[in-house]
């Protein structure tokens, strides 16, 4: 069993190599997420009538580890994403929003006791989006967590994993706008990909595997 496990790593990691170089290297992450709306404001007609409060949200976002930080400060950092397949994309219903592919503008930041209430923020936003079926324009997809007792975060690096959101006192910071329609919900659930996890958890073993050997 044991080496059949080990086989079965090494499968794993050589396919990674072949197939996802960006992954092994530790630079592609994709997040799953899953929410809940909470309010619905559509007078244009954008959504049909077809989303409602309640409704699920499931999707993901991506983001490249090795993006430099474009607004560097001590308590704050930007960073911005202009290539695919870097975004993020939600289904609710029968409505996919996600990033346009071919014109990428998705940026993450991050404030770690930002003065002057010393308070932690991560949020991502995503600007250049596809139209939905009926040509309404997606202006803006964002998640936005806030934490004023400045406890939630230690740094402003870009971590290569999502928000863990017990540790955020706002939760409630999904938001998609559509001209004068908008969707707000809260996201319950944010964790690695499959494969993401796959290849942090070998780096993991990777790197501990070097550490020791140099002992």
């Amino acid at each position: 069993m044991k080496a059949k496990g080990i086989l079965l790593m090494l499968s794993v990691a050589m396919y990674g190599l072949l197939f996802w170089p960006d992954l092994v290297q530790g630079k592609l992450i994709t997040i799953e997420v899953e929410g809940v709306v909470d309010d619905v404001r559509d007078q244009a007609g954008h959504l049909e009538g077809k989303v409602e409060v309640g409704d699920i949200i499931i999707g993901w976002y991506t983001y490249d580890t090795s993006t430099p930080d474009s607004a560097p400060s001590p308590s704050g950092a930007l960073y911005e994403h202009y290539n695919s397949p870097a975004g993020i994309s939600l289904s609710i219903g029968d409505f996919n929003f996600r990033t346009n592919p071919d014109n990428v503008d998705f940026a993450i930041g991050i404030l770690n006791d930002y003065p002057p209430s010393m308070k932690d923020q991560f949020w991502l936003t995503s600007y250049n989006n596809l139209p939905l079926p009926n040509e309404a324009i997606v202006d803006i997809i964002s998640w936005q967590l806030d934490d004023p007792t400045g406890t939630a975060l230690s740094s402003t690096d870009l971590l290569p994993g999502p928000p863990i959101l017990d540790n955020w006192e706002s939760v409630f910071g999904l938001g998609i706008q559509i001209g004068k329609s908008h969707i707000r919900g809260h996201i319950t659930s944010a964790i690695p990909e499959p494969v993401t996890m796959i290849f942090l958890t070998l780096g993991g073993l990777f790197l501990r595997k070097r550490k020791y050997s140099q002992i």
